[in-house]
């Protein structure tokens, strides 16, 4: 029998309530300490069930995996520098978030790019250089930096640079084009009308044709609207590249209504030919 100074024993507590509880914090924060799972006598049951559920243990939290938070923070928006990662998640040290992100650029599940002398993680769908773009550039930083330092007042063509770049970087055409694409080619007779023009306004040094030029030639067969759209079928039906204005403000109002438009708000002012058609 009971003494008097005997306490009766609690009944079991829910663990259910408590890993409902835990959990619900651990989405919303990244993070949980293991004292603030729950009373003493219910924590490791709690764990277990979290652990279960594919939350990491450490010897003092439980936390959500470092890769799911660091994916999280990208999807948001987050350009996440390397040395600082850790300040993107919730429970882990700078070591096990650098390791983390390294793992998903490995994985293919986002970039690592240089942003001045930062190395920074980004998401997968961010635009980076290839390797095949960054060796092409590699070789023109050379050209440059030959010429940079010669002493006999050696320089290069602004012609030739900007051919260089062009062919290093293509322009990629705005999701708008790409979305308009269609899978058949011009009409033969508009194709070869647009080509020849092409032709006829090309410029012997650059082998560039100037797309003002080209639509000007096409009148009045063509309106504008309607040789834009065969340039920008043409370009996706790889016959032509076009590529964006190279200098600052030089084309008029009129001129540059008459370029499509390409990345980040440029427009598409010069055109090559890329294939050859029998005519």
């Amino acid at each position: 029998m009971a003494t008097a100074k005997q306490k009766v024993a609690p009944p079991p507590a829910d663990v259910s309530t408590w890993v409902a509880k835990a959990r619900a914090q651990v989405e919303a924060e990244g993070a949980i300490k293991l004292t603030a799972l729950g009373p003493p006598a219910v924590r490791a049951l709690v764990a277990d069930e979290l652990r279960a559920l594919g939350f990491e243990h450490t010897k003092t939290t439980l936390r959500k995996p470092i890769a799911e938070q660091l994916k999280q923070a990208l999807s948001d928006g987050a350009f996440i520098p390397l040395k600082r990662a850790a300040t993107h998640v919730a429970g882990a040290s700078a070591t096990e978030a650098k390791v983390a992100a390294l793992a998903l650029v490995r994985n293919g599940a986002a970039h690592l790019v240089l942003r001045g002398k930062e190395e920074v993680l980004v998401p997968a769908s961010a635009g980076v250089l290839s390797r095949k773009e960054l060796a092409a550039f590699a070789a023109l930083a050379k050209l440059v930096s030959k010429a940079a330092s010669a002493k006999n007042g050696l320089s290069l063509l602004r012609a030739d640079l900007s051919e260089a770049l062009a062919e290093a970087l293509p322009p990629r055409l705005p999701p708008a084009a790409a979305d308009a694409r269609v899978e058949k080619q011009p009409g033969e007779g508009a194709l070869s009308s647009l080509l020849s023009a092409v032709d006829a306004t090309r410029d012997a040094q650059t082998g560039l044709s100037f797309v003002p030029s080209i639509v000007a030639h096409l009148r009045p067969s063509f309106t504008s609207d309607a040789a834009r759209e065969a340039l920008l079928t043409a370009a996706n039906s790889g016959l032509l590249e076009l590529r964006p204005e190279g200098g600052i403000n030089r084309l008029s109002v009129e001129e540059l209504s008459l370029c499509p438009p390409g990345p980040q708000g440029t427009r598409l002012s010069w055109a090559r030919r890329t294939e050859r058609v029998a005519r």
